[in-house]
């Protein structure tokens, strides 16, 4: 699966496979590409809104400048003032509030190891066809993570084993009752049995 995703002067391509995730990015002629393995991807996504509010000030400042040029030429009559100045600062402030809106993002960061994210826009192409993509993802990492890390090996060391359970817990692979059924099942291939007496 595929997710081909378009903002104000960058590309990005993200790729699903059978055990990784490809990603490509193109930023003003500049092109990254690499790979993320599905044991690197955390189980968290963040809701991230961004906004460059130098943009929306000198915006403001060119709105102002505008307002008070055309008051000195128009209001007070002061001839030493270009009539076409209030229009041309009017313009600069709303091609800079137009590219202080474009540049707004509204993203997911679907977090990875060594505090490092995956950055994903929301609206592109558009919000169902990305968070189709998002559970899509998580759950080939899921199945990745379980048929690599999930299963019983008598040939293989009990600590590790166990720990690789404890690990898909804490990646949210699996779940409380998952892991005890796990730990059980390890114990008894391994002829651990618990010596509890119940009451």
């Amino acid at each position: 699966m595929k997710l081909s995703q378009k903002k104000i002067f960058r590309k990005q391509t993200i790729e699903l496979y059978d055990s990784k995730i490809h990603i490509i990015t193109k930023y003003l002629g500049n092109n990254n590409e690499f790979d993320i393995s599905y044991e690197s991807i955390l189980p968290n996504k963040y809701d991230i809104k961004t906004n460059n509010l130098v943009l929306f000030g000198f915006s403001i400042f060119f709105y102002l400048l505008a307002g008070a040029v055309y008051y000195w030429r128009f209001i007070e009559g002061d001839q030493s003032v270009e009539e076409e100045a209030s229009v041309i600062w009017f313009i600069v402030g709303t091609i800079l509030l137009i590219i202080a809106l474009k540049s707004t993002e509204n993203i997911w960061k679907i977090g990875v190891i060594n505090n490092q994210f995956i950055k994903v826009y929301k609206r592109s192409p558009n919000e169902i066809a990305v968070n189709e993509f998002i559970t899509t993802m998580f759950k080939e990492r899921n199945r990745y993570l379980i048929e690599n890390y999930g299963s019983i090996n008598s040939n293989l060391d009990y600590e590790k084993q166990y720990n690789n359970f404890v690990w898909l817990k804490n990646m949210e692979v699996i779940n409380e009752s998952e892991f005890v059924q796990k730990i059980k099942d390890l114990d008894f291939e391994f002829g651990r049995h618990s010596n509890k007496i119940g009451f």
